[in-house]
């Protein structure tokens, strides 16, 4: 079942994903001694406390209609019942290294690039499977490189009213939440009406 947290279960399970990545990078030494310090869930400024490394930034949410349209479910354990289908999701990150070394901020963002190439999927958050939501939805989510274009990057940092910064964007879906309300009885068929005989020819 995916609860209305799972949009802050995926972004805390991003950023354990990738101060792990960060650890593990082979031949160079990237400083992520502190997940929390080290990579904030915030937009990128120039007022981060001293150790933090990397800003990961959900700045858009939007649904994912090419699976929007789904039929009413069958309520696990009785085929009477039926709920509404979960509502999917893309989530779209925005991941800005904010170290004050240019170099080490490039290294930072060719091991994500590593990261999401290797890893295009995850089938569990905080070492739990994350099921099905009742039947509604995939087992896994996916993480897709989410490339902006020159307009949309200055529309962003516009927005976040910071000059331009080696950045990466990256979205991950299909997130759903479940509904929150109570399955409904299914419409139970009564009367079976059989029509049989011979039609005559014109």
């Amino acid at each position: 079942m995916s609860e209305f947290t799972i949009i802050n279960d995926v972004s805390l399970e991003m950023r354990r994903r990738i101060f792990a990545a960060m650890n593990s990078a082979s031949g160079v030494t990237l400083d992520f001694t502190d997940e929390l310090t080290n990579i904030v869930l915030a937009p990128p400024q120039d007022t981060f406390g001293s150790g933090t490394l990397l800003s990961l930034y959900l700045y858009h949410v939007e649904i994912n209609h090419s699976t929007r349209n789904q039929q009413m479910l069958s309520q696990r354990g009785s085929a009477d019942s039926l709920r509404l289908p979960p509502l999917p999701l893309k989530l779209h990150y925005l991941a800005t290294p904010v170290d004050d070394s240019e170099e080490t901020n490039q290294l930072i963002i060719g091991r994500l690039l590593q990261l999401v190439y290797d890893n295009p999927s995850i089938g569990t958050i905080d070492n739990t499977p994350l099921g099905n939501s009742f039947g509604g939805a995939a087992n896994h989510l996916r993480i897709i490189p989410d490339p902006l274009t020159v307009e949309q990057l200055s529309q962003l940092w516009n927005a976040f009213s910071q000059p331009l910064r080696l950045s990466m964007s990256f979205q991950v879906d299909v997130v759903a939440i479940d509904s929150s309300l109570a399955p409904k009885l299914a419409p139970r068929v009564v009367d079976v009406l059989s029509v049989s005989g011979v039609k005559e020819r014109d």
